[in-house]
């Protein structure tokens, strides 16, 4: 995996119309996680000068003497990226190429925020964190986060999220945006995420989720799990032993991203053949949409 190839693959995708993706995941992004402005510091006794508007009246009642509200400046917002390089990922899922694809999200993720002007930070981890770039921004920082990527030599096997999440959870002193890029197989993502959640804007990005339909060969399999090195042979030579092993494998999956859902985080799913930018706008979408909000897809219709 070469820097100059995901650089390259994150700028060339296009959604809809002629614009650059880059342009409108970054519009997409802004709305999906846009901030107020100004955030209250504190409130303090009213001096002449002072705006009527910014009273503070729930102060003022209980203390019977005007005081005023004071805000700061909303600070540009930190954005963690935690990429799973565990042996799973290098593995492939299917015609794409799993680790490539985990890489470009967490860049095209890296160049919104950048549009951002968000500070952004970078997690590499398999049963250990395998590489960290502090959150920073300036335009560097998205070719450092591409550099990390595209060099990564993971010295583990395994999957423990549990240590990455753990240093995201340390660099962030607001609460934040945070992508965790992964395939979500070998581990309990979701008991890990539940803490991170609770006090950031966590979104799972699901790499080999949508489009990705498993049909076992037939015959005597012998499959290994390429982190652990467990053997395993299945018998799938009659077409309801192969449909059944189809069917535990979706209904696992479909069981791992409902425990992500009800530990707090968003998901979006990516697929390896696709360009993941698609996905990740039409996440972007959802968020930026009111409370309420349907989708004339979606909209009921009067009966009668």
């Amino acid at each position: 995996m070469q820097v100059s190839a995901l650089l390259a693959a994150a700028r060339r995708v296009r959604l809809t119309g002629f614009s650059p993706a880059r342009d409108a995941l970054a519009g997409g992004y802004r709305s999906a996680y846009r901030g107020y402005g100004l955030e209250y510091e504190e409130s303090r006794e009213y001096a002449p000068g002072d705006d009527a508007a910014a009273l503070d009246w729930k102060v003022t009642a209980r203390l019977s003497r005007p005081f005023v509200k004071r805000f700061r400046e909303e600070r540009a917002r930190t954005v963690m990226l935690a990429v799973d390089v565990s042996a799973s990922m290098a593995a492939g899922t299917g015609p794409g190429d799993t680790a490539f694809a985990a890489a470009l999200a967490a860049v095209i993720l890296a160049r919104s925020a950048a549009a951002s002007r968000d500070r952004v930070g970078l997690v590499l981890f398999s049963d250990r964190v395998e590489a960290f770039v502090p959150p920073g921004k300036g335009p560097g920082q998205e070719r450092g986060v591409a550099a990390v990527l595209a060099g990564a030599a993971p010295r583990g096997r395994g999957t423990d999220p549990r240590p990455a999440l753990a240093l995201v959870a340390a660099a962030l002193a607001h609460r934040s945006p945070v992508f965790l890029v992964s395939d979500f197989a070998g581990a309990d993502f979701a008991a890990a995420l539940g803490s991170l959640a609770a006090r950031h804007d966590v979104t799972a990005v699901v790499v080999g989720g949508a489009g990705q339909e498993f049909s076992p060969p037939r015959g005597i399999l012998t499959v290994a799990d390429v982190e652990t090195g467990r053997r395993l042979t299945i018998d799938c030579a009659g077409q309801a032993a192969r449909a059944k092993l189809a069917a535990v494998r979706r209904e696992a999956r479909q069981a791992t991203l409902v425990a992500l859902r009800r530990a707090g985080a968003g998901v979006v799913e990516i697929d390896p053949a696709a360009h993941p930018g698609p996905a990740l706008a039409a996440h972007f979408r959802r968020r930026a949409r009111p409370a309420g909000y349907a989708s004339p897809d979606r909209r009921s219709t009067p009966h009668g």
